[in-house]
């Protein structure tokens, strides 16, 4: 028995549950553990998974990343913690548990068929860059 119309549309919620600027780099960077606001913001500007599927090459802000963060958290992707008991405030952030079944035990299917495909993957990936940037010299004409 395959799997239904419903099923199908069920996953795509899934999937743009987890969409957003700068949402993969998040989640990325917090994967191992907890960081402070500031350590995320580096280690995702000293990042090479910045910008994968675009060509833009606007960096992350405090701003965005702030703003990102707290959609996250209203989302249930991200959880914060914060200490007021020091000067300053220490903020820090985790992938929430619920992201983490999901991406551990729901994910784990896709995640084989993409890493059997990855040529496919890149190719997509390359093409969608590729059309981005053709569609940026367009628009300067």
């Amino acid at each position: 028995m395959g799997i239904s119309a419903d099923e199908v549309l069920n996953w795509f919620d899934a999937v743009n549950w987890q969409q957003g600027e700068w949402v993969p780099e998040i989640v990325v960077a917090l994967w191992d553990g907890q960081k402070r606001f500031l350590d995320l913001l580096k280690e995702i500007q000293d990042s090479s998974t910045q910008h994968r599927w675009s060509n833009k090459t606007k960096p992350l802000t405090r701003q965005s990343l702030s703003l990102t963060l707290t959609r996250m958290e209203r989302e249930e992707l991200v959880l914060r913690h914060e200490d007021n008991s020091s000067v300053p405030r220490a903020v820090w952030y985790e992938v929430s548990p619920i992201l983490r079944e999901f991406l551990e035990e729901r994910a784990r299917p896709p995640a084989e068929w993409i890493a059997s495909h990855q040529d496919l993957i890149e190719r997509i990936r390359q093409r969608r860059v590729t059309r981005e940037r053709d569609r940026g010299r367009d628009d300067e004409t």
